[in-house]
Formats: C-alpha cells, sequence, structure tokens
C-alpha cells in the first residue's frame, strides 16, 4: 500500500505530469458528504515560490479560470498556500492530453482521423470563444488571451470529453503582472506570428495556435519546425509550412482549408473568431461522419490506451489515506487577492464527513458533473439512489403486526382471521384502500385495542419505513 501525501485540502496520489515550473498530480479530496473525489493539483516547484511575479502570474492565471465556466474549460477550485507550499487545485478530467496521443499516433505512424481531429479542434474552438468573450461582474470584457494553446493544454477524457486548461501565461484585463514588449511567453512552435515578433496580442492569435494543433493531428508533425529556437521564430513569423496533403493525400480538402485559414499570417485574412472556427469544424463533421457523437472520439482514446488505463486504476486501488489528516487548508490567495472576483466557496475538505459512503470522483468529468446517463438521471444522483436502497438493514428494522384485512401485501391462501379493531395504516399498499372511518376522540389513557389470541395467527412483516408511507386516501 502507499501513503497519500496531504498537502491542504486535498491528498496526493500519482504525479501525471512535470515541468520546469510546476508538477501537478492526481490527488483525492471529499466533499461535505463524505464523497471522494479526484482532482488534479499543481504543486509549484520549491525554487520558484519566492518568485513574486510568478506567483502573481499563478493568482491571475486561477483568478481567470475560476471566472469561466463552460463545458469545455477546466474548472478551477482555488490557488493556495498551504503547510509551505502554493498549489493549484483544479478539476481532473481522466483522460490523456492531446501531446500524448499524438505520441501514439507517431508511434502507430498514423495521424489521428480527421473525424477525431475535427471534433477535438471545434470543442477547443468553443471554449476559446467563451473565454474571448468573458466579462466581470460588471458586465466589463475581460479581453482574455490564452497565449499558449497547445497539445500539451488541450485534454481530451476516457469518455470523449475536451477540455481546454492551463491559463498561466492568459492576458485578461484583471491581470497585474504586465507582459514587457518584446518579451516572448508560450511554446514557440504553437505560437501566432505577432506572438513569435512579442507585438500586441488579441483574440486572433489563439486561433492561429488552434491551427497549429489541428495541423499537428492531421499529419502528426507541427506546421513549424527547426533545429534550434531561432530559426523556429523565423518560420513562425513567416508562417510558412508544407501543406497538408503533401503530408497525408488523404486528407479531406475541407478540413485542410479550415487549418490553412487559420494559418494565415495576416490576422486580417484569418478567422477573426473562434465562434467562426467551430461553426466551420461542425458543418464538416455534419458531412463527413454525419452520426459523428462524443462516444467515439472516447472509444478511439480508451482502445489506444487500454493498457494504461488498467494499470491506472490497479495504481489508484494501492493508495490510502493515513488516519492523521491535518485540518490545515491554507489560504485561498484567489479570494485574498480578489477584487471583482467572487470566487465561489471551494466544495472540499481533507477528511470524510457525514454518514454517507466514500466514492471514488464521478467518472473523470470532475467533480460537479451534470452528466447524463440514458435515462436523464445523473451518476451522482443514481448512485446516492442506489445507497439509500442497498442501506437498509433489515436486522435492525422495526417490526409492525399488520391487518391483513387492510394491508393486503400479497396473496393469501388461508382463510381470514376473525375481525380486529381498525388501525391506522402504516405502509402503502397496491390495492385500493377501504373507506376510512370517522376519527374517534381518544385520550392518552385509553388502552391499546385488545386483540385477543388472534395476535398469534396474524403474519410478521418487515418493512422500510422509509419507502412505505401512509396512504392518506
Amino acid at each position: 500500500m502507499r501513503r497519500a501525501q496531504q498537502l491542504g485540502r486535498y491528498h496526493l496520489l500519482d504525479r501525471i505530469a512535470f515541468g520546469g515550473m510546476a508538477e501537478i498530480y492526481r490527488a483525492k479530496t471529499f466533499d461535505a458528504q463524505g464523497h471522494a473525489h479526484l482532482v488534479a493539483v499543481k504543486r509549484v516547484l520549491a525554487h520558484l515560490a519566492e518568485d513574486d511575479d510568478f506567483i502573481q502570474m499563478l493568482v491571475d492565471e486561477a483568478k481567470i479560470a475560476s471566472l469561466l465556466r463552460h463545458g469545455n474549460i477546466a474548472r478551477v477550485y482555488e490557488f493556495a498556500r498551504a503547510h509551505g507550499e502554493y498549489f493549484i487545485a483544479m478539476e481532473h478530467v481522466d483522460g490523456k492530453d492531446t501531446r500524448t496521443i499524438l505520441e501514439r499516433c507517431r508511434q502507430k505512424k498514423k495521424p489521428m482521423p480527421p473525424e477525431h481531429a475535427a471534433y477535438v479542434a471545434g470543442e477547443v474552438a468553443s471554449a476559446l470563444h467563451a473565454a474571448h468573450t468573458a466579462v466581470d461582474s460588471k458586465r466589463r470584457p475581460l479581453r482574455i488571451v490564452h497565449r499558449d494553446v497547445s497539445p500539451s493544454n488541450i485534454i481530451v477524457s476516457y469518455t470523449g470529453e475536451v477540455k481546454l486548461c492551463d491559463f498561466g501565461i492568459a492576458k485578461a484585463t484583471l491581470s497585474k503582472v504586465n507582459t514587457k514588449t518584446g518579451v516572448i511567453k508560450g511554446k514557440v512552435k504553437y505560437m501566432s506570428p505577432e506572438q513569435a515578433l512579442g507585438r500586441k496580442l488579441d483574440h486572433r492569435s489563439d486561433v492561429f495556435s488552434l491551427g497549429s494543433c489541428l495541423y499537428e493531428m492531421l499529419t502528426r508533425v507541427p506546421p513549424f519546425t527547426a533545429s534550434n529556437e531561432m530559426d523556429l521564430l523565423i518560420k513562425v513569423r513567416d508562417a510558412k509550412y508544407r501543406p497538408i496533403a503533401d503530408l497525408v493525400p488523404s486528407t479531406p480538402p475541407e478540413i485542410e482549408a479550415i487549418a490553412d485559414r487559420c494559418l494565415t499570417r495576416s490576422r486580417a485574412q484569418r478567422y477573426q473568431t473562434a465562434a467562426e472556427v467551430e461553426a466551420d469544424l461542425r458543418a464538416f463533421l455534419r458531412r463527413y461522419v454525419p452520426n459523428y457523437s462524443r462516444s467515439h472520439l472516447g472509444r478511439y482514446v480508451r482502445k489506444a490506451f487500454a493498457a494504461e488505463i488498467e494499470r491506472e486504476l490497479r495504481m489508484l486501488e494501492e493508495y490510502v489515506v493515513t488516519d492523521d489528516v491535518s485540518d490545515d487548508v491554507g489560504v485561498n490567495l484567489i479570494a485574498r487577492d480578489a477584487e471583482d472576483v467572487a470566487p465561489m466557496p471551494v466544495p472540499f475538505q481533507p477528511r470524510p464527513a457525514g454518514t454517507a459512503d466514500v466514492l471514488i470522483g464521478d467518472g473523470g468529468t470532475g467533480p460537479g458533473s451534470d452528466d447524463t446517463d440514458g435515462d436523464g438521471e445523473n451518476s451522482t444522483t443514481a448512485e446516492r439512489r442506489q445507497q439509500a436502497v442497498s442501506s437498509f438493514d433489515v436486522h435492525v428494522a422495526q417490526t409492525q403486526i399488520l391487518d391483513p384485512g387492510r394491508h393486503a401485501m400479497r396473496p393469501r391462501t388461508r382463510t381470514a382471521p376473525p375481525p380486529v379493531p381498525p388501525q391506522p395504516p402504516r405502509a402503502r399498499t397496491t390495492s385500493a384502500p377501504p373507506p376510512i372511518p370517522p376519527p374517534r376522540a381518544r385520550t392518552r389513557t385509553q388502552p391499546p385495542p385488545d386483540f385477543g389470541d388472534d395476535i398469534h395467527r396474524e403474519e410478521t412483516m418487515i418493512l422500510d419505513r422509509g419507502r412505505f408511507r401512509p396512504n392518506r386516501g
């Protein structure tokens, strides 16, 4: 068994990503009902904890993402300091980032099928449009520009959901860290020409970066490659790349045209909004695969990573949360630093509470998911309903003597017993209720009705009083 390490409200499990600024862990935490949830925790590396500008950048990231409520944007719960460390807690997406998926495509020497590439890019375009048009609590435009749209920041779940994450260098009107003119931030390979030149950016820069991601999904290679960063900057600045059809001749020309328009060097000739990109990708998908749905993408990812899925499930079963749990949940720096931001209270705590059974998560889409099953009932509701049914304990249920003349619970084969004084019904039955006799005055000193010896011949039934209510007629 492995012991989980506590950090604030969360118990860190396995590390799922590592970079030069932070490391990301899968973590377990609990809600007020005692249900367990999986979240992703981005922990800042120790040598950057004293960098005030870097910490402020993370505050900006968490603040921006916490304002955005969209199905294709990974939700951020808090940016906090606890146990002497800084970290961001965000929605856990049970799947793989697009960079990992593309690596698997390169291993198999097959690009991502066009329908999957179109769907992923369309979902990201929807997320970008939501970010670009977001407003604050006073309805003022935030003018968010992500500036780091790349395969590593696009996560595809095993159920086919697509989430855009990591607004770490996003620029918005509420950001406190100003980017100096000429300073380049982001992954050069996926930058727009104006970003590579260090110019002022608008939302059309993200459209170009999305085009680079679409290009790579269709061809397995980025549109711009070079042996060193300086040559790469020149290629990005010039926006010259090999046509998609030269690399993969079978690519439908309609989706190639969409990628080409995203990758236009001139901002005026590019798609002007991410919503336009989404509309063209949806239209292509309707013509190319009319019956396409999210489940198709989910099956594709699950098939590609079947061995990894099984290994991850076994690994999660090995972790245990220690009994010695600290109540130090840390300080939420979003709330402390907020001005026009009113973040929701963090719904988690470090230890289970209440009487509910402890469950793992909600299928990987993150806490608060409202995905429904085929019967229109969301998975959380179904789980709680099943718990309520399965938690009935016959050994502690109250025993009641029922009058079989009034409660026909099941067919009778023997003759009816002598009549007994009527009692108020205690259980709902499927038979029609008899007429209700007029109420009789009864005092507290009145003795209970005398059943005589006939009570010993009556059937004894065990009832769950929570499921059977009195029949009010």
